[in-house]
């Protein structure tokens, strides 16, 4: 398995889901919807600017651990050749775990604990529907693109 390329697939996927979900923010303003780099990054800062630039490090990090693990499965069971098509199947147990990690922010995030910022719940349905379909057409998406390098490069 090429690591490097591994890393790169991440990023590259992450780039295109966060990509995604910030056209649907300025598309969707007023919509009751998980703001997902907002949220992680104002566990941290209450800066706007602090917000995004730790919830999008953060993303990215996770994003390049994603990325080696659709890699690693993609290596394991040698389809390189449907590479775009596994990475999507990888990426929807990813969303899943993703979707399972929402419903514990509520005790790891201090505005959350002390009341001032909405709880997700799972896959984000605390704020809507929505919400959990974009973060799966988000993992989608990711699953693609990584894929696809991966499987390009790889």
């Amino acid at each position: 398995m090429s690591v490097d390329i591994a890393i790169i697939g991440g990023l590259m996927g992450t780039i295109a889901a966060v990509l995604f979900l910030q056209v649907w923010e300025v598309a969707r303003p007023s919509h009751d919807h998980l703001r997902i780099i907002t949220l992680i990054g104002s566990a941290f800062t209450q800066k706007p600017f602090g917000q995004q630039l730790i919830g999008r490090a953060v993303l990215f990090m996770v994003g390049i651990c994603y990325g080696v693990f659709t890699s690693a499965v993609i290596y394991a069971f040698e389809i390189e050749a449907l590479a775009w098509f596994y990475g999507i199947v990888v990426s929807v147990l990813l969303w899943v775990l993703t979707g399972i990690t929402l419903t514990y922010f509520r005790l790891l995030h201090p505005l959350i604990r002390r009341g001032e910022v909405k709880a997700p719940g799972p896959f984000g349905l605390a704020y809507s529907r929505e919400s959990a379909v974009l973060l799966l057409v988000a993992h989608l998406i990711f699953g693609l693109v990584c894929g696809l390098v991966y499987g390009t490069i790889g």
